[in-house]
């Protein structure tokens, strides 16, 4: 027990120890610190609530005035609102009140067979949106034209099984017999209906819709689609050249480039449709200068009957009457526009899918795509004849500063490497710039084409109109070949795509320019006929046409005109305004001239 007294002795007394070392405060001390604190809290409260107050005041006395105003004008406005809201709500119910009595009082007027009809427009209306309804709800629109789709492919399917069958025994007869098929449609149509065949092909603008405009709305909207592509190339090209490119995802690189493939193949049927359409016009248009065959391709409103075909002899019967040349236009159109063509590749590519073709289906297939299409049947025909027309100097601009491929160089790719040689002095000094010299060096080398041509200036309107023909057809044509050829030999990639795309936009865009000053030219041919040396002028016009920047410039303008919203916007509009205001006009004199009386019966 003493042991266990002297060990609570000892703590106690190092509890004594270790509270003498902590030295803690005493009461009175502690209370002292406290008021203190709360004293100095209170005080640096009250300053800093007189510093915030001093460096917010302005604000929210500024805030302040604000607030009134602002008050002010909401309560006037709210009086002036509900007062007038108050006004048209009356002048509504007045006006509605006026409406629904004289309605109802126009109803009574009517008589009863004007009710019934009322009535009968109501039940149709109603009826009407009930089948629309119905027609929605059960689909039948996209059954029919699932439907109709299905159909097609199976009569597409039996027919080119019934040609790969002809086929096995003659190529040459399957590739004559959509074309034999055709022609004895038309001869059956024409031996039934006559009249309805005349009809079409000279009291409607069919043969020109179908040659013409179609294929021209066609190409407008493939450049406006195309338009975008090439402008993303572009600054994709100028921002690599700069070192600021940027990452494009790999799902939207994709997506252009399967865009950029449909662009490609559609670009390459507008310009092949192009191309066959300027050789047709080259070759009915020189015939019609040929002595013999232009009398015969110079059409005449109507052919002589009785008497007069006997007196006019054999050889003025040999010409063709407008009638029978509209209706082999109508006919050679529509078959070079709207005649079945075979699967495409993709199609083809479906079907090996599902299932798989024969090695000898296989090349009967590929006959029959590369060869019973019209459009590439004459391209493929026609387009080696314009190359060679176009004697070699229409591809300068491919070896303008090389050599040729007999070792020599042509005396027109000499004169551009001295004229090269020379501007690059004057870019070297500072005289033009880079893109001055490219421009009078392309420029050069584009109208290098026309040297063939340009003899034609020196002989009569007769040789001239030759001439004429070889610049506005042919060398489009030949240039429109080039381009459409380098895209179907061309990469699938885009990187490799796009350039291809831009020079066939350009011809694309000549041939929306071709169509608009060709259209001009045939207003004006009356009144060109009476000008001296007009078809020289007519070959300048073209020769400045088919430049590449002038090609731009014009497309751009027609792009600019059609863009716009309202047709008083247009310069052909504000031109035909100003011309006609220009006119001078016997108005003012005769009312100034008018008797006295006569004015005031017209006052």
């Amino acid at each position: 027990m003493r042991l266990l007294a002297s060990q609570i002795d000892l703590a106690l007394d190092n509890a004594r120890a270790l509270l003498d070392r902590l030295d803690l405060p005493s009461r009175d001390e502690y209370i002292t610190a406290a008021a203190d604190f709360l004293r100095d809290a209170r005080a640096a409260g009250a300053s800093s609530w007189t510093l915030a107050y001093l460096t917010f005041r302005p604000l929210i006395i500024l805030l302040g005035i604000l607030g009134h105003y602002l008050a002010i004008l909401l309560r006037i406005i709210a009086q002036n609102s509900i007062a007038h809201g108050w006004v048209a709500a009356k002048r509504g119910y007045f006006q509605l009140r006026t409406g629904t009595i004289w309605f109802v009082q126009f109803q009574r007027d009517l008589p009863l067979s004007a009710k019934y009809a009322e009535l009968g427009a109501i039940a149709v209306l109603a009826t009407l949106w009930l089948l629309r309804r119905h027609v929605q709800k059960h689909r039948y629109v996209e059954r029919t034209v699932a439907w109709y789709a299905a159909k097609k492919r199976r009569a597409l399917r039996k027919y080119n099984n019934f040609v790969g069958r002809v086929a096995k025994t003659s190529s040459f007869l399957a590739m004559l017999l959509p074309h034999l098929l055709y022609l004895v449609l038309v001869v059956g149509v024409k031996r039934l209906v006559p009249g309805f065949v005349t009809y079409l092909a000279t009291g409607t603008y069919l043969c020109s819709f179908i040659s013409f405009w179609h294929p021209m709305y066609l190409t407008f909207c493939l450049l406006g689609r195309l338009s975008p592509h090439l402008k993303e190339f572009r600054e994709a090209e100028s921002s690599e050249s700069s070192g600021k490119g940027k990452a494009v995802k790999l799902k939207h690189l994709r997506q252009k480039e399967a865009e950029l493939k449909e662009l490609r193949a559609e670009a390459i049927v507008l310009l092949k449709y192009w191309v066959v359409y300027a050789v047709i016009l080259a070759i009915v248009w020189t015939g019609r200068l040929l002595p013999f065959v232009g009398h015969v391709l110079n059409v005449r409103d109507e052919a002589p009957t009785g008497v007069a075909a006997k007196k006019s002899g054999l050889y003025a019967n040999l010409r063709l009457s407008g009638r029978v040349a509209e209706e082999i236009a109508l006919i050679c159109f529509l078959w070079l526009r709207f005649m079945p063509s075979p699967p495409t590749d993709e199609e083809e590519e479906e079907e090996k899918q599902k299932k798989q073709l024969s090695p000898m289906r296989k090349q009967l297939r590929k006959i029959h795509v590369e060869q019973l299409s019209p459009v590439d049947l004459l391209f493929s025909k026609l387009s080696p004849i314009v190359l060679s027309a176009m004697n070699s100097s229409a591809f300068l601009s491919k070896r303008a500063l090389g050599e040729t491929s007999n070792g020599g160089s042509t005396l027109a790719s000499l004169v551009i490497q001295k004229m090269k040689s020379f501007l690059d002095f004057f870019v070297l000094v500072r005289l033009i710039s880079k893109e001055t010299q490219e421009w009078l060096i392309t420029t050069v080398v584009e109208s290098s084409a026309l040297l063939p041509a340009a003899t034609t200036l020196l002989m009569p309107s007769y040789f001239t109109s030759y001439g004429v023909i070889y610049v506005s057809q042919v060398v489009p044509a030949g240039f429109s070949i080039s381009a459409c050829n380098a895209m179907i030999s061309g990469k699938a990639k885009r990187q490799l795509m796009t350039p291809e795309m831009a020079d066939a936009a350009r011809y694309l865009q000549f041939w929306v320019v071709h169509a608009a000053v060709s259209l001009l030219l045939g207003w004006f041919a009356p009144f060109l006929a009476w000008v001296p040396l007009s078809t020289h002028a007519t070959w300048f016009l073209w020769a400045y046409v088919q430049l590449e920047s002038s090609t731009r410039k014009i497309y751009g303008w027609v792009e600019s005109e059609i863009g716009q919203k309202n047709l008083e916007d247009t310069a052909l509009v504000r031109s035909t305004r100003r011309i006609i205001a220009a006119l001078p006009s016997n108005v003012d004199e005769s009312s100034a001239n008018a008797p006295t009386g006569e004015k005031s019966k017209v006052a």
